[in-house]
């Protein structure tokens, strides 16, 4: 009888051992390095541009900057932008020279390795890749003084020393 015994504990010592070994061989894989969080203005490949703002009376923008993988780009500094007002379409004028007064334009520049100072206040937001950009002493409406133009658009052109954004003007409803 204990020769019965002792091969059942024998066998269920044998069943529960056999589930498997606790000597794993295979290493975990360690896990991808991190993604970059930013790229500077300088470095970027590629400058990718979506405007999130724009006031057409005070000619204040914000936008978002991002190179082609989708990481913020911080440190821009130099900048082409132009806000462009365009006449009603519908407008009639007896004056022949009234159409100058339908196109009204106002430029801002900063070219950081000329010794021109900058033209309006471009600032980086606490969120990376999100910008400001401050009008200083804009008006369009002065060269509008027949009150022709109704609608308002913006170009904008980020520069790097690698890349600078498509340039594309985007429209905002008239004041």
């Amino acid at each position: 009888m204990k020769y019965k015994l002792l091969s059942i504990l024998i066998a269920g010592t044998m069943l529960t051992a056999c589930g498997g070994s606790d000597n794993d061989t295979t290493e975990p894989t360690p896990p991808p390095p991190p993604a970059a969080v930013t790229v500077d203005a300088n470095d970027a490949k590629a400058i990718n541009l979506t405007v999130t703002g724009f006031d057409t009376v005070t000619g204040a923008l914000s936008f978002d900057l991002k190179d082609a993988d989708g990481v913020a780009i911080t440190n821009a500094q130099d900048y082409d932008i132009a806000f462009l007002g365009f006449q009603n379409p519908k407008a009639i004028t007896s004056k022949p020279k009234a159409w100058k007064r339908w196109h009204v334009a106002q430029l801002y520049r900063c070219d950081t390795a000329s010794e021109a100072p900058c033209q309006g206040t471009l600032t980086e937001t606490t969120t990376k890749g999100s910008y400001l950009f401050d009008a200083t002493d804009f008006d369009l409406s002065s060269g509008d003084p027949a009150k022709f133009v109704t609608e308002y658009k913006v170009g904008i052109e980020i520069k790097g020393k690698l890349a600078s954004n498509p340039v594309e003007l985007i429209s905002s409803p008239a004041i």
